[in-house]
């Protein structure tokens, strides 16, 4: 009794009326992007950290596009809810905390993430546009923010108790889609690839230097 939904009544004109009616629904329907779904789901507990987290990090509030998978062009946003989301999964998985302490330490993690990477502050101070970093490097794409959600997990695990050095290690790599780590794997003549293999490839790379280095 607490439950609603929408409902939509048409007048029976015909069983071929009927028909066409199922096909245009069925063939033109269009399905929520992975960002929105997780924007209006307060019942699944990881969503609900997730935009509780984008809300106390300082980089993220009003840098993420809540909406899309891909962000438009003249969009100021820097990330999609759906890549932070999936980072913060990768970063949780296999934690049996309370809620409470999964989001502070994610809130925890995040932060000092955006602590040590330049282009995510130099767009949140305004000396750099977000559409120069989405354009020119790998930085906020959601291939890096799952991977480094990958290794935060790897480093809490790894350095308990003093994981947040290690991670001053991500000022020194170097993003842009044209240096040489990243050519002929992850980015191929110019295009980043999106792929489980590219994903793991970007983990991997980012596990030697920041985990193992």
């Amino acid at each position: 009794k607490y439950e609603h939904i929408s409902m939509v009544l048409y007048h029976d004109l015909g069983l071929k009326r009927s028909q066409q009616m199922f096909s245009d629904l069925n063939r033109h329907a269009i399905r929520p992007t992975k960002s929105l779904n997780i924007l209006f789901d307060n019942r699944d507990d990881a969503s609900v950290l997730v935009k509780n987290l984008v809300k106390k990090v300082t980089v993220f509030d009003g840098l993420v596009d809540a909406e899309h998978t891909s962000i438009p062009n003249r969009s100021t946003a820097l990330f999609t809810l759906s890549a932070i989301y999936r980072g913060t999964l990768e970063l949780l998985k296999g934690s049996n905390s309370s809620a409470a302490m999964q989001q502070a330490l994610a809130v925890s993690y995040w932060q000092e993430v955006c602590n040590n990477m330049p282009e995510w502050c130099a767009v949140k101070n305004g000396s750099m546009k977000s559409s120069v970093v989405r354009k020119e490097s790998l930085a906020s794409l959601s291939i890096t923010v799952r991977s480094i959600g990958s290794i935060g997990r790897m480093l809490i695990d790894k350095y308990p108790s003093g994981w947040e050095a290690q991670l001053t290690r991500l000022k020194a790599v170097d993003w842009k889609k044209s240096a040489p780590e990243w050519q002929d794997g992850i980015v191929v003549s110019g295009s980043v690839m999106s792929s489980r293999a590219t994903q793991q490839m970007m983990t991997d790379i980012l596990k030697k230097m920041i985990v193992d280095g």
